[in-house]
């Protein structure tokens, strides 16, 4: 009985988006594409997510927005 043929699995579409991820992860850990140490910032995953927005601007902005209806409200009905 023949042996199968081994499974080889070519990619052949690059994610461009997930190398940037993993170069992301080669510099947190601190380590370069050739194996040098790499003396940069790290980040998290979810920076490099398109898009994103941090969480705290929504609610911010939100609150923003009460106080300057309620400041205009304020400054229509006391004149």
């Amino acid at each position: 009985m023949q042996k199968p043929r081994p499974f080889n699995h070519k990619l052949i579409y690059i994610d461009e988006r997930q190398e940037r991820i993993r170069q992301a992860e080669r510099r947190m850990n601190g380590t370069a594409a050739d194996g040098v140490a790499a003396n940069r910032l790290s980040f998290s995953r979810n920076q490099l997510q398109k898009g994103s927005v941090p969480r705290l601007s929504i609610p911010m902005l939100l609150s923003l927005l009460l106080i300057f209806l309620a400041t205009a409200l304020l400054v229509a009905f006391t004149i």
